[in-house]
């Protein structure tokens, strides 16, 4: 089978995403060379039609960067929480605060494009990996007083801001406005006055507390906080300061779980 058929049997596979998640998913590597195709549904579950589901086809559509840190569903829980936002005509700008190889912020992009937004995106990174583990990332008690995983530990998740520059220009996609360094101590304006949508992704509990102390005092009402790793038991210290920064704010006790992504609206 030649590359040409391969592209239009791909092509022919997105109308049914039921099907074609289960291509991607056995030849994820690159899935443009297929070479057989093995475990397809036997029923197919919708197809899509026109600007029926935007989210997912930008899912569908394009294949996302392995980072091991989020999955499909994580963006998807994103995405369609920054659709709400745009949807609804929140005011201000777009910020992701955490952004290691930019997985989820091409889509974002992608999204905001398909709108035609002109929302600036600001993404945000210190490029030097996780900072000190604090003692409210250690409270689960099976630890035995060390985070769970190896890989959550200070200067884990490091990555070079070429990369993800890098992963922009192979998607042909706008450059978001990269801000380098730790969040709490890029100065204020270089944070949009007004905020409509937030993504956090700081995997700590001090990174997830700088990510409130900067960005919800412009939050807008009716914009939305989407937190990465909430109520994960790897990483309490994503729950600890949500907890913390929103006790005395309306929203406290107002963030819902989707699938490891904490969600908050603005009141």
């Amino acid at each position: 089978m030649n590359i040409l058929l391969n592209k239009r049997l791909i092509n022919f596979l997105k109308q049914y995403p039921g099907i074609f998640r289960v291509v991607k998913a056995t030849y994820i590597e690159s899935y443009l060379g297929l070479k057989k195709i093995e475990n397809l549904p036997k029923k197919i579950r919708f197809k899509l039609k026109g600007d029926q589901d935007i989210v997912e086809k930008l899912l569908l559509d394009y294949p996302m960067i392995l980072s091991g840190m989020v999955t499909e569903n994580h963006v998807r829980v994103v995405l369609r929480n920054l659709k709400k936002v745009l949807d609804e005509g929140v005011e201000g700008d777009i910020v992701e605060l955490g952004c290691n190889v930019g997985t989820t912020s091409l889509f974002i992009q992608k999204l905001l494009k398909h709108y035609g937004s002109g929302k600036v995106f600001h993404i945000y990174d210190s490029f030097e990996g996780l900072p000190e583990v604090k003692a409210q990332d250690k409270i689960n008690l099976k630890s035995r007083g060390k985070p769970r995983s190896k890989n959550y530990q200070k200067g884990s998740c490091k990555t070079k801001k070429e990369e993800l520059i890098n992963n922009f220009r192979k998607a042909k996609l706008k450059l978001p406005t990269i801000h380098t360094g730790w969040f709490g101590k890029i100065p204020d304006e270089e944070y949009p006055k007004k905020i409509a949508f937030a993504f956090f992704d700081g995997d700590f509990y001090s990174s997830i507390m700088d990510s409130f102390d900067k960005v919800y005092p412009k939050m807008v009402p009716n914009s939305r906080i989407t937190i990465h790793d909430y109520q994960w038991k790897f990483l309490p210290g994503v729950e600890e300061a949500c907890i913390d920064f929103l006790k005395d704010k309306p929203e406290e006790g107002t963030v819902i779980n989707n699938d490891r992504i904490g969600i908050m609206i603005k009141k």
